[in-house]
C-alpha cells in the first residue's frame, strides 16, 4: 500500500513531465470515465435495487456496475484531485447503502474457478474499464491517434486480472486475438476529421481501443481496466508525456526498432502491433516483450509491476468473498475512507 500511496506521479518527476507536455501540446485536456463494480457488506455482487440509485449506475450496462466520470482536466494533478474527489463521493453513497465499490476488470463472479466457459466473446456487462477522452490540437490529432493505437498493449501495466480463455481475455473487454484493436490501422492527418469509429470489417466499434469523437476534434482511448485512481493517473501521466514526445518528432512505421530514436518515433507495423498486444493479452508485463517494448517508449515497467497488487487469474467461490472485501478495502484506504462497519 505505502508503494502505492507514495507514487513517483506525486513528485518532482509528474511536474517536469507536465511542463514538457505542455510545451509541446498545449495542456492537452484530459476526460476519463472509469468503471467499478458494486458488492454488498458479505463482498458478493450487491442487488441491483441498491445499485440502481447509486451516481453513474446508468453509465454502464451492467445492474452491478456504476461508471465515475471526470469532467476535462488540463493536468494530471487536476484529474487526480477531481477522480479521487468524485469516487470519494460514490463510495460514501454506496456505504450509506450497504455496498463497496470493486476495482476489477473482470465481473467478480466470473473469476470462480469451476465457472462455466461462455461460448466466443463474452457481453460487454462482463468487464468493466476505463475511457480516456484527450483533446489535442488539430494539427496533432493524426499523429495522437496512431501514438496511442501503438501504445494499446500498455493496458497491461494496470491489469488487475489474469485470466485467459480461448485465446481471449475478458478483463477489460479486451478484442480477440484475430479481430480486435491491433488489425486497425494507422491514419493520416486528412482522416482525422469526419471520422469516427476505426473499426475493421466484421467487429463491432466497441472493441477498439482508440476512436475519434466529435469529428476528430477528441480521440478516445479505450479499454484499460478499472483499477485504483494512483495507478491510472500514473499511466495517464505517462502516456500524455509520451504524446508530447511524439508531437516533436517525426513518425515512421517499421517492423523493427520501435520507440524513440534522437529526431523520429518509430510505431510498429500492424503485424508487429498484433503480437505485442497477443502478448499483452496473454502474459501481462510477464512477458519480456511487451515489457522491453513498453520502456523503448519510456513507461517503467518495473514500478508498475512493484505498485500493483497481484492480478487475480481465478479463486474458489468460498474465497470470493474475502477477494472482494479485500480489493473494496484497497480501494478505500488510497481514498483515506474507513471502511464500513
Amino acid at each position: 500500500m505505502n508503494d502505492v500511496m507514495t507514487h513517483r506521479s506525486a513528485g518532482r518527476q509528474q511536474r517536469r513531465r507536465e511542463r514538457s507536455a505542455a510545451a509541446a501540446l498545449g495542456p492537452l485536456s484530459t476526460t476519463l470515465t472509469t468503471e467499478y463494480w458494486v458488492v454488498d457488506e458479505t463482498g458478493r455482487l450487491a442487488d441491483p435495487s441498491r445499485v440502481a440509485d447509486l451516481p453513474g449506475a446508468d453509465g454502464t450496462d451492467s445492474p452491478y456496475s456504476l461508471a465515475v466520470e471526470t469532467p476535462a482536466c488540463e493536468s494530471c494533478a487536476e484529474l487526480r484531485r477531481t477522480l479521487t474527489d468524485r469516487l470519494s463521493s460514490t463510495v460514501g453513497a454506496a456505504h450509506d447503502r450497504g455496498c463497496r465499490l470493486l476495482a476489477l476488470g473482470i465481473r467478480p463472479d466470473l473469476l470462480v474457478d469451476d465457472s462455466p466457459t461462455p461460448a466466443g466473446q463474452p457481453p460487454p456487462t462482463a468487464t468493466a474499464g476505463t475511457r480516456v477522452v484527450f483533446e489535442p490540437e488539430t494539427a496533432a490529432a493524426a499523429d495522437c491517434y496512431n501514438t496511442l493505437l501503438a501504445l494499446d498493449p500498455a493496458f497491461a501495466c494496470i491489469n488487475t486480472t489474469g485470466r485467459v480463455d480461448g485465446g481471449q481475455r475478458y478483463a477489460c473487454g479486451r478484442p480477440s486475438l484475430t479481430h480486435g484493436g491491433a488489425t486497425s490501422r494507422y491514419r493520416t492527418p486528412d482522416e482525422a476529421v469526419g471520422s469516427s469509429h476505426d473499426t475493421p470489417a466484421g467487429t463491432s466499434p466497441d472493441r477498439q481501443p482508440v476512436a475519434w469523437l466529435d469529428g476528430g476534434s477528441r480521440i478516445e482511448w479505450r479499454s484499460l481496466d478499472a483499477t485504483t485512481p494512483t495507478l491510472l493517473v500514473d499511466l495517464i501521466a505517462d502516456i500524455k508525456t509520451i504524446l508530447q514526445q511524439a508531437a516533436t518528432r517525426r513518425l515512421s512505421v517499421e517492423s523493427f526498432g520501435n520507440g524513440f530514436h534522437a529526431d523520429r518515433l518509430v510505431l510498429p507495423s500492424p503485424e508487429w502491433r498484433a503480437i505485442y498486444t497477443s502478448e499483452a493479452i496473454r502474459r501481462g508485463l510477464s512477458s519480456i516483450l511487451v515489457g522491453a517494448y513498453l520502456e523503448r517508449f519510456g513507461i517503467e515497467t518495473g514500478w508498475y509491476r512493484a505498485a500493483s497488487p497481484p492480478a487475480v487469474d481465478s479463486v474458489s467461490a468460498s474465497d470470493l468473498p474475502a477477494l472482494c472485501r479485500q480489493r473494496a478495502a484497497h480501494l478505500e484506504a488510497e481514498l483515506g475512507i474507513t471502511q464500513p462497519a
